[in-house]
């Protein structure tokens, strides 16, 4: 009977904390699409890429880029496209960004010209409290707890015929 018990007891916690995780996302800039100077007819792919997203204080992007950097800026300094004291700089190919307050952020490409062309993207990040939907994290969550449930069945008809 003490297998039992235990086993209900886990499973009731595993349930518990899988209600209120909250796992960050990571997003690729652009989808599958580099950091690069888009083509002169899409020179909103970076924009368009971003307000299809839902992003959360948490999440994070990856800027992936050869030959380039990303900056992050000021609004005044994303419409100038010009930077010379970014709040954030990068230069390493592989950039990741961490989102750690809701607001706006504005990136910019540091290479010469860039920006002008169109390698900038503007990020709407939202607190999970104005968050309206948290689908994209809900399924996997419940997903996750369905399985820890199996396992815990599993173990609990084990301990039975054991």
């Amino acid at each position: 009977m003490n297998c039992v018990r235990a086993t209900l007891f886990l499973l009731t916690i595993f349930i518990c904390f899988g209600h209120f995780s909250v796992s960050a996302f990571e997003f690729q800039v652009g989808g599958t699409k580099d950091w690069v100077v888009p083509p002169t007819n899409d020179s909103k792919i970076y924009n368009d890429w971003a307000s299809g997203n839902r992003f959360l204080v948490g999440d994070t992007i990856r800027f992936k880029y050869k030959k380039d950097s990303v900056m992050e800026v000021t609004e005044e300094e994303f419409k100038k496209c010009n930077s010379t004291r970014p709040n954030f700089f990068s230069n390493t190919g592989n950039t990741v960004y961490l989102f750690d307050h809701a607001g706006s952020f504005y990136f910019i490409s540091g290479a010469s010209g860039h920006c002008q062309r169109g390698q900038r993207m503007i990020v709407k990040v939202m607190s999970l409290e104005e968050s309206p939907s948290r689908d994209r994290r809900s399924s996997g969550s419940r997903a996750a707890v369905f399985s820890v449930f199996v396992q815990f069945v599993v173990s609990y008809v084990a301990c039975l015929l054991f």
